[in-house]
């Protein structure tokens, strides 16, 4: 090891000091007097200009393909991967939201602490939610037409399901075994669920896609 690393050393010290290879360190030439001659015969018919476009026209090339390539946009999602997050998405709902509420049980408590409101309400929000948006959901991975109008009539769905569940929303507030902190919370996280949902579902509605030919056409 220390006969080869001397020899690497003496090695490297020659390369660093040799005239011809110092270019390599600091980029300049070391000439004598006598080697004048030689270097006007080397470079006499040496056409400069001709050496200044060429690099020029690589630095061009090498600025235009990094600008392509910082332009250079991902391509859009298609149909079918939407439909695995919107899987995901529909389907984390119904085992998020109902753990969250058992985790978080103490605000939904009656004011006599026998009764939690919303634990049922919820689970039962996020399986209807499951049933009626599965079925955009396999349109959209089958890449069919009418996958925009179904996912529409979802979320019309949505907005008639909250009429709907409002009056029995009413009875439990009328009924005063409840405080307004609990209506509240409740109010906010089907919201935040509701909004998930719809965010993806406009983001997918103003998407163009091109769908699957329709074998008879």
């Amino acid at each position: 090891m220390l006969v080869k690393t001397m020899a690497l050393s003496q090695i490297g010290g020659y390369l660093k000091n040799n005239r011809w290879c110092k270019i390599y360190y600091d980029h300049t030439i070391e000439l004598d007097d006598e080697d004048d001659d030689w270097v006007e015969k080397q470079t006499k018919n040496v056409d400069y200009n001709k050496i200044k476009e060429k690099y020029a026209k690589e630095m061009e090339q090498d600025e235009q393909d990094d600008e392509d390539e910082y332009e250079t946009e991902k391509a859009p999602m298609t149909l079918p991967q939407l439909s695995v997050r919107l899987g995901i998405i529909i389907y984390g709902e119904l085992i998020l939201f109902p753990i969250l509420i058992q985790i978080f049980s103490n605000l939904f408590e009656s004011m006599d602490m026998q009764k939690v409101f919303a634990t049922k309400d919820i689970f039962v929000l996020c399986i209807f939610t499951a049933f009626i948006w599965t079925i955009p959901l396999f349109y959209m991975y089958y890449n069919q037409k009418a996958t925009k109008k179904i996912i529409a009539c979802c979320m019309i769905g949505e907005l008639i399901r909250i009429l709907v569940y409002l009056p029995s929303l009413m009875k439990y507030y009328n009924s005063h075994e409840y405080s307004i902190r609990v209506f509240i919370f409740f109010i906010l996280i089907d919201i935040i669920r509701l909004l998930i949902l719809f965010t993806f579902a406009i983001h997918v509605l103003k998407s163009e896609q091109e769908y699957a030919p329709n074998p008879r056409d």
